[in-house]
């Protein structure tokens, strides 16, 4: 019996929201859009292919992070939509004293699938580059010299993403996302070493909630 009732007060509640809000079958205008999402880094283990005062090549290990993503752009229609996004992605390392960082500008490519509920279905992707950071707080890696302070590089991106909305009316939505993000090689310069920190290619997925607005 418990079961039953809260069955039917979840389709209540569907039944409600169904009700209250406007229909969405209707095709959108063009126009601008803004969005952002926050949430769940999770980023693989990295080569670390060069750093001062040791020849070991481990890889290096990231804590779960953050990721906040901030963006804008034109809808077309309501199937396709284009613009930019930036954000952070952010790590501490695994055994260190030491973060590692992405800062990305990217440029995306959106599909959505319209339909006559308050679902929308939706995947993109796009290249871009990044300012990379690293920090180290008088520490190290794989055993080598000890080193204080930051540093920073560019690479290349690039990202695909999916996830769905849920429209809350004719131009707020709410929702969830995946996204797929993979960048290039980094070099970090070391004073007084002719050996800098080099790391391979670094791979996050994400899971974050989203907040669209259009216009």
């Amino acid at each position: 019996m418990k079961s039953i009732s809260t069955l039917t007060g979840a389709l209540v509640v569907l039944s409600s929201l169904s009700l209250t809000r406007p229909a969405v079958a209707e095709e959108q205008n063009p126009g601008p859009y803004v969005g952002a999402d926050l949430g769940l880094a999770l980023t693989s283990d990295a080569r670390l292919k060069s750093f001062p005062g040791t020849g070991a090549r481990p890889d290096v290990e990231f804590d779960p992070g953050i990721r906040l993503s901030l963006g804008g752009g034109w809808r077309f229609s309501d199937w396709i939509r284009a613009g930019g996004e930036f954000g952070v992605i952010s790590h501490s390392i695994d055994g260190a004293d030491a973060s590692f960082a992405h800062f990305p500008l990217l440029a995306n490519v959106e599909f959505q699938i319209p339909n006559s509920s308050p679902l929308v279905p939706f995947f993109g992707g796009g290249p871009g580059v990044s300012v990379s950071t690293i920090s180290f707080d008088d520490d190290n890696l794989a055993g080598g010299d000890d080193v204080d302070g930051s540093a920073a590089d560019a690479t290349f991106v690039w990202q695909a993403y999916a996830g769905v909305r849920y429209k809350l009316n004719d131009s707020m939505s709410i929702g969830a996302v995946y996204r797929y993000f993979e960048a290039g090689e980094t070099r970090f310069d070391v004073e007084r070493t002719s050996t800098d920190i080099r790391l391979g290619r670094t791979r996050t997925h994400s899971f974050s909630a989203s907040f669209s607005m259009d216009f």
